[in-house]
């Protein structure tokens, strides 16, 4: 009978529990937007092919720091990416030169993410880009570039974060040209 008695009270105890508990924040999804170039000359005729990204940047939690501490990178719990980085730059980067996509295509534009941030309100992007010639990497670069979000909210260092690659992007073809 205690043994009874003892069940009911636990059963009964973790039943209140239940209802008091908040439920769990929902979760935000976040995508790129892009603005095709009107003149992609210099990457004219190459394809985009593979992209890629290690570590935290692997995921599609929303990376962010501490303007203090720069050596911690934390990521949010409920803010995530639609897709991990290397695939949202890369399709950004698709849909901004009008590009085909062929990982394999004998010229190509090969990337890796190696930032993609929010540090206090900084939108913190670095990529390695590369034009491959078959197996060949023929040019071989690292851009960087921060862009200051309008607000503190994540739509803001989304829209911050769009600008940082139109910026690269930018920087990737005057490199391309001068190449020529």
């Amino acid at each position: 009978m205690i043994r009874l008695l003892s069940i009911l009270v636990l059963v009964a105890g973790l039943a209140a529990c239940g209802g008091n508990v908040a439920p769990a924040p929902q979760e935000q999804f976040y995508r790129l937007q892009a603005t095709p170039l009107a003149d992609v000359g210099a990457a004219a005729g190459l394809a985009l092919g593979r992209f890629s990204a290690d570590s935290i940047y692997a995921e599609r939690p929303l990376v962010y720091g501490d303007p203090g501490d720069p050596h911690t990178a934390r990521q949010y719990h409920y803010h995530l990416w639609l897709y991990p980085p290397a695939q949202l730059v890369r399709d950004h980067l698709v849909r901004t030169l009008d590009a085909s996509q062929a990982d394999f295509a004998e010229r190509r534009i090969e990337g890796r993410v190696l930032r993609f941030d929010r540090v206090g309100r900084q939108a913190v992007v670095e990529l390695e880009l590369r034009v491959m010639q078959g197996r060949e990497a023929i040019f071989d670069r690292r851009y960087a570039a921060e862009e200051t979000a309008s607000g503190d909210g994540l739509r803001a260092h989304v829209e911050a974060s769009e600008r940082a690659l139109a910026t690269i992007y930018g920087r990737f073809l005057a490199d391309l040209r001068a190449r020529r």
